[in-house]
């Protein structure tokens, strides 16, 4: 064949595998097909302000083990429990005490979570919700004045804002039932870094400052140094949890429910009718379920029941699903914006009206978690994008502080382990319980103190989730684990920051599993936020230079730094690869 005849073989045989390409595209299937991974030139994607300098910090390789978390510390702790014998369960654990040390400002052994698990290669899966819980005390009256209207900050600041804590029944429970090495072999990490301390970080300082009014005198003095905030680079040691934790280890779960610790909670409110009791205390159940299971990205999901919002970001995934394969939208990035904006809107609406405790209102997750639900709102997003029927309302998004944190761990065999942890609100309550070095919550914060009141992330609840006894608020927390086909753990993800959590992990897989872009670059694309009420669009500053605001006049737009952080694994191949979110301070690590 002449080197003409070549060329022109080689340009017939380009067109027919683009006529095949167009085929693909025309039938609405290429969009949940694995794209091919290709090398990219990272000038011509879009990522946030220095990702690209940062990425060897927050992005690891490995076969046997990797850990995202939100420290590098928290990471080491669970590395070296696997290195001593430990299993996906033990590494979580270890990391979950060590992180609730290191970041007192987004979690805290007063705390509560979620953890879903996908353990013995895809045997076993169980969802444990250790959520604070409204004590029994609790009365909405006492979070509003004679008109009804909310008393300014009371769920928020004080010793009225926290719930019951299930942070320590609900790590000792799940280590108990499905870890390896003993309770001190998993504690020892934490126990170190509180008696030795670690230097105070720049998002940790900056924190302390700005909450140094609100403390009580017990946390001024550990947060303070000589009658001043700590400072970045300062030492932080906490004598008091070490000490508990001691007391823990010898203990067990009694420790927190009717040992010296609760003792001390208790004492400390019995000054505030007795709000938090030791009956709370030693009544505190962690709920072990089976995950709820859908589909999405083309992948089996499994992820936190209600009060979760796990179920409301599979419902936005399976409706963007349905989305991408209608052709009234517009083309190219308008369209893809459209798409993604008005699949949050359902799910945060749902969210809104639905969303709450199980236990106390009836959620139809079947229902939610449909196809024929999917198409129905699907297709009336589509007769508004057709009939051009837009509004929206001038209301301004509020800013959240970063808070909260996530853990996701995976092995070589596909166990895996995803949790997000909190206090609610930066540095919780601002109360140290007495003779406990630990921060009281303010999960309070998260039920609807008021119907049509937003809480301190702009997010408004209905009937749902109002304030009773006993009850668990709505949490934005959405931990998650990607299967593959033999039900072994292929992705596990989540992220702390309160409203922004769903549409962070969903943006995240949208670029990695539609975009095809890496894992760190999907990480790093900036994001799109839509929560319903307000209805704005949040948009983050790197976008702005090739966002079309100009066509996407039905709109309201603000441009901001998204405040929630992705922590995440996945497996490719025979390499496990984790990222930390460049947006925080954490790193992951591996073996």
């Amino acid at each position: 064949m002449n080197q003409n005849n070549l060329r022109l073989f080689s340009i017939r045989l380009s067109l027919i595998l683009l006529s095949f390409i167009f085929l693909f595209v025309s039938c609405g299937q290429i969009h949940f097909l694995k794209p091919q991974k290709e090398e990219t030139n990272s000038n011509s994607i879009l990522q946030i302000e220095g990702s690209a300098e940062k990425r060897s910090r927050y992005e690891f390789t490995g076969k046997e083990i990797v850990i995202a978390t939100d420290h590098p510390l928290a990471s080491q702790a669970g590395i070296n429990i696997w290195k001593k014998g430990g299993n996906v369960v033990d590494v979580f654990v270890a990391a979950s005490f060590a992180i609730s040390v290191l970041r007192p400002h987004s979690t805290g052994l007063l705390g509560g979570g979620f953890a879903v698990i996908n353990i013995d290669e895809g045997k076993t899966r169980k969802a444990f919700d250790f959520r604070e819980r409204a004590s029994e005390k609790v009365n909405a009256k006492l979070y509003v004045d004679e008109k009804g209207v909310p008393i300014k900050d009371k769920t928020i600041h004080g010793p009225f804002s926290a719930g019951v804590p299930g942070m320590i029944p609900g790590l000792l429970y799940i280590h108990k039932k499905y870890g390896k090495l003993s309770l001190a072999d998993v504690t020892e990490p934490a126990l170190d870094i509180c008696s030795k301390g670690f230097s105070v970080y720049s998002d940790l300082a900056k924190s302390i400052e700005s909450n140094w009014n609100y403390m009580n005198p017990e946390m001024i003095q550990i947060f303070g140094k000589e009658g001043r905030p700590l400072r970045t680079g300062e030492i932080l040691i906490q004598n008091d949890v070490s000490q508990l934790l001691k007391r823990m280890v010898q203990n067990g779960e009694a420790e927190i429910r009717t040992g010296e610790s609760a003792v001390r909670i208790a004492e400390y409110y019995s000054k505030y009718d007795q709000f938090i009791s030791l009956e709370d205390l030693k009544k505190y159940k962690v709920k072990e379920s089976e995950p709820i299971q859908g589909v999405a990205f083309g992948k089996k999901v499994i992820t936190m029941p209600p009060p979760s919002s796990g179920v409301h970001l599979i419902t936005i995934m399976r409706v963007l699903k349905e989305l991408m394969d209608k052709k009234s939208f517009p083309e190219g990035q308008v369209g893809e914006i459209m798409r993604l904006t008005e699949s949050m809107r359902v799910g945060f609406r749902d969210r809104a009206k639905l969303g709450g405790d199980p236990e106390f209102t009836k959620i139809d997750v079947n229902n939610l978690l449909s196809i024929p639900y999917a198409k129905d709102e699907a297709e009336e997003i589509e007769r508004k994008v057709v009939s051009g029927a837009w509004t929206y309302n001038d209301s301004n998004l509020k800013k959240e502080s970063y808070n909260t944190t996530h853990i996701s761990v995976m092995d070589f065999l596909g166990n895996g382990v995803s949790s997000t942890q909190s206090i609610n609100g930066s540095l919780g309550a601002k109360i140290v319980v007495p003779g406990t070095g630990l921060i009281l919550n303010n999960t309070m914060d998260d039920f609807a103190v008021a119907p049509g009141i937003p809480n301190i992330y702009g997010l408004v609840g209905s009937e749902a989730n109002s304030i009773q006894a006993g009850k668990t608020p709505l949490s934005s927390m959405s931990p998650m684990i990607f299967l593959d086909e033999f039900g072994k753990s292929e992705i596990i993800i989540g992220a702390p920051g309160g409203s922004q959590i769903p549409t962070t992990i969903l943006n995240t897989l949208y670029y990695y599993k539609v975009k095809g872009l890496s894992l760190y670059e999907s990480a790093s694309y900036p994001r799109l936020h839509h929560q319903f009420m307000p209805d704005v669009l949040f948009v983050e500053p790197e976008a702005k230079p090739t966002f079309p605001e100009s066509t996407l006049t039905f709109y309201k737009v603000q441009y901001m730094r998204h405040r929630a952080k992705v922590f995440v694994v996945a497996r490719e191949g025979k390499d496990l690869i984790g990222v930390s979110d460049p947006r925080g301070e954490g790193i992951p690590l591996g073996y």
